[in-house]
């Protein structure tokens, strides 16, 4: 007889190789329409989103999603759990992504960096923070929206923890609104810590299902970048009270 613990990991591999196999056909796919559409955005959003959503559903994770997908130019920040949140926000909405460097060294994903126009930063490095922080200005300037996760990192909090300052800076200098976003597991096992990619992958995608709620707020603006971080902080901790039946 199969031991639980045999099968969950059996369930684990089927779900990594499928993923694997699906973000091959996307990428190639999507490469071969970026050439044919000369770099077309739109393109470049459609794979993407199409991409995200069969991962969640080889992963099967169920979503609980509520609030709006933003219809203008915004800067979408939410609180980061797992790398399942990269998913879960290009799902909905695929706009650039800040993500750390380490991604653009993995397989298959490293690949897909440049489709999904990832902007990776080193935490560790000022210069590359300063230049983090160009990129995303450059992105906004050009009509385009970014998703970055304020916190700066994955975090096992309850609610979020600190926010980094800069991203709000820039808001306010080009004007751009702010819409907060809430992501809540609840499984709270699902949080990614110092372990591995692939031993959190069949620690918890060994499970038949994820349960997640996703809420996209309102668009905040305010006066200064100091009261816009704080609103959109308060903003999101209040989601995650809900969520937690607080």
């Amino acid at each position: 007889m199969i031991s639980f613990a045999y099968m969950k990991q059996i369930i684990a591999t089927i779900r990594l190789i499928l993923v694997v196999i699906a973000s091959l056909i996307f990428l190639l796919v999507g490469l071969i329409l970026l050439v044919i559409c000369l770099g077309s955005a739109r393109i470049s959003r459609f794979i993407t989103k199409n991409w995200a959503r069969t991962c969640l559903i080889i992963l099967n994770v169920k979503v609980n999603f509520s609030g709006q997908i933003p219809s203008q130019r915004v800067i979408l920040m939410a609180n980061h759990r797992s790398y399942v949140d990269i998913f879960l926000t290009f799902s909905r909405y695929p706009a650039s992504i800040v993500a750390k460097k380490e991604l653009g060294r993995w397989p298959i994903i490293g690949w897909s960096v440049r489709l999904a126009r990832m902007i990776l930063v080193d935490r560790s490095s000022k210069s590359s923070l300063i230049a983090t922080m160009r990129a995303i200005k450059a992105e906004i300037d050009k009509g385009g929206s970014v998703i970055l996760f304020p916190e700066g990192g994955i975090k096992d909090e309850k609610l979020t923890a600190p926010f980094k300052h800069g991203s709000f800076k820039i808001a306010q200098q080009t004007g751009t609104p702010v819409v907060p976003a809430a992501i809540f597991y609840h499984d709270p096992n699902m949080v990614w810590g110092d372990e591995s990619f692939l031993t959190n992958f069949y620690r918890q995608m060994g499970k038949w299902r994820t349960d997640v709620d996703f809420w996209i707020g309102e668009p905040i603006k305010a006066d200064s970048d100091a009261e816009l971080m704080d609103a959109v902080k308060e903003a999101i901790d209040l989601k995650l009270k809900k969520f937690n039946g607080e």
